[in-house]
């Protein structure tokens, strides 16, 4: 079970787009590519998308508890919203 930063709906981790900070970018993570470490769960909806972005910071935690925050410019944000619309339609063209 994983949180949604959006709404704090409490979801499988199926059913909710993860994103990691890699190499100074945020990232979607596609299921099943085995990786590890920080992240952050979005619900499918992209009115979870805004206001988890509504502040302009996501931050991403480990197992072990610790935290990176990252602070999103305007134009990092819009970039990060139009690859979630992306993503999620990708998603719904494989079902």
């Amino acid at each position: 079970m994983r949180t949604c930063a959006g709404c704090r709906e409490r979801l499988s981790q199926s059913e909710l787009i993860r994103l990691r900070y890699v190499k100074n970018r945020v990232a979607i993570v596609r299921p099943g590519d085995g990786t590890t470490g920080r992240s952050v769960y979005l619900c499918p909806s992209e009115g979870c998308w805004h206001r988890a972005l509504k502040r302009g910071r996501l931050t991403f935690k480990s197992a072990k508890r610790d935290r990176t925050v990252v602070h999103l410019e305007p134009r990092e944000r819009e970039q990060l919203l139009l690859r979630l619309k992306g993503y999620t339609r990708e998603q719904d063209s494989l079902n």
